[in-house]
């Protein structure tokens, strides 16, 4: 199945209201008319997340195989409404960099938002194979370890959730000058931040997935953040 045919239903929610979308360019479509008049959020059939933009640009979404896609029809859009056309539709050098960044990244993804910042994201839902519950071992030893179950009665995991990667995330930095200029939005279902500085964020997932990789350390430090915020209720992912 290819990558359209993944998602055969998607939902545009607007200021006009809900408008159902078909294929990749019925999104792009969407994106550059209703996104000129405010911010967007695309979700799935069930009403689950996909993608949010800031007015045409793509903020996050939750599939990157499809982002990819997606860009090769929106971006020329985008070049005819910003006045950009007349731009090289080759890769830039910053597109290929990042390429080869991601590369050492995975299972993370470094991007472009189009609004002047990068992000990195770790989307659980749309791990692919070696990266299936990537990391998860440690928040389940974690649960164990405190009494609790790994998974609750409806089958998703007690702990692991976007929340606590991020919480994770900051214990690993909080000595960091640079956890000062990073922006959080996660979500339970996937660990996203935020940063106008490409190069930082780039040395802080690479450094990030180091640790991510040792599963010793992992350990460690997943238990020094969530001990930190035990009274907090656990977020819960699949």
């Amino acid at each position: 199945m290819n990558i359209e045919g993944k998602y055969p239903l998607l939902i545009g929610h607007s200021n006009r209201g809900n408008q159902e979308l078909h294929s990749i360019q019925e999104v792009a479509d969407f994106i550059c008319t209703q996104g000129l008049e405010s911010d967007l959020l695309i979700t799935q059939e069930d009403g689950s997340y996909f993608l949010n933009t800031f007015g045409i640009y793509i903020d996050r979404i939750a599939d990157m195989e499809y982002r990819e896609e997606l860009l090769k029809v929106l971006i020329p859009m985008q070049m005819e409404l910003d006045g950009t056309a007349e731009i090289d539709e080759e890769p830039s050098p910053e597109d290929e960099r990042l390429e080869e960044v991601n590369k050492r990244l995975e299972p993370f993804e470094l991007y472009q938002c189009g609004n002047g910042k990068y992000g990195l994201s770790l989307p659980f839902s749309f791990l692919q194979k070696p990266y299936e519950n990537y990391g998860q071992t440690a928040f389940n030893q974690f649960a164990e370890e405190h009494g609790e179950e790994a998974k609750n009665s409806f089958g998703l995991y007690t702990h692991g959730s976007g929340y606590e990667w991020e919480k994770v995330f900051q214990a690993a930095f909080q000595e960091d000058a640079g956890l000062q200029s990073i922006e959080f939005d996660s979500e339970a279902g996937g660990f996203y931040c935020y940063c106008p500085d490409a190069a930082l964020l780039e040395r802080m997932g690479l450094a990030f997935k180091a640790i991510c990789d040792d599963p010793e350390r992992f350990q460690e430090m997943v238990n020094r953040a969530l001990s930190d915020g035990q009274d907090e209720t656990p977020g819960m992912q699949l």
